[in-house]
């Protein structure tokens, strides 16, 4: 069944001088519910771009993005919040951690903004941050942390809320091999057990190697 359904989506930029930078171009695209995907492509051939569109955190310059029967591409910001709130989890290649936050407290904040008691919110953050591998970093901050021990916050920090469907750009760029083949058999653990939808941008061959189906892209467009 079709959990995300993109049809003819364009993404151009506007820089100086009112130059059109196209990063899409007429996208169509289905994601299945519980699909294990990965959007691959060189630098520049609008991946990320696509990535950012389907958690809608930016919007696209024509076409429509849905989930399910709702149109995500014509939410105002308060039904756009809500929706990423709960029913979106993201893993940047930049992290993105609350440096005033320790990592368990990292993990926490979306469930706190979901509304998650306190109990609950602590016993499944710290079985998450046990899950890959950083329990012994629970109270350092992030600049506390390697590059890697700060990924695999980022990716706690994803799964802990439970959305429907998690987006990764780049997942395993700043991990060793190790480290990025356990994460990424949790992530596939997590798709079997909880039936989540996994949708990565990535040009790494273990990531491909994982997933059930590659999508293409070359210069805005999807080749295969």
């Amino acid at each position: 069944m079709a959990l995300i359904r993109v049809e003819n989506l364009s993404k151009t930029y506007i820089t100086g001088k009112n130059i059109e930078t196209p990063a899409l171009r007429d996208i169509n695209l289905t994601i299945d519910d519980r699909d294990f995907v990965a959007l691959a492509g060189t630098s520049g051939s609008g991946k990320t771009t696509l990535l950012n569109l389907l958690g809608s955190l930016d919007k696209p310059s024509s076409g429509s993005i849905f989930y399910e029967q709702q149109n995500i591409a014509q939410l105002n910001e308060q039904q756009v919040a809500d929706f990423r709130l709960n029913q979106v989890g993201f893993i940047f290649q930049a992290y993105n951690l609350i440096n005033t936050l320790t990592a368990l407290e990292n993990v926490e904040y979306i469930m706190l903004l979901q509304g998650v008691p306190a109990a609950e919110r602590l016993d499944r953050s710290r079985d998450i941050l046990k899950r890959v591998g950083i329990e012994k970093y629970i109270n350092n901050f992030p600049n506390q942390m390697s590059g890697g021990q700060q990924q695999r916050v980022a990716v706690a920090r994803a799964i802990v809320a439970r959305p429907k469907v998690i987006l990764a750009d780049e997942p395993t760029a700043n991990l060793d091999s190790r480290t990025a083949e356990n994460l990424l058999d949790l992530m596939l653990e997590l798709n079997q057990e909880r039936q989540t939808t996994f949708v990565f941008s990535t040009h790494d061959p273990m990531v491909m190697d994982k997933v059930k189906r590659i999508v293409k892209l070359k210069d805005g467009e999807i080749i295969s």
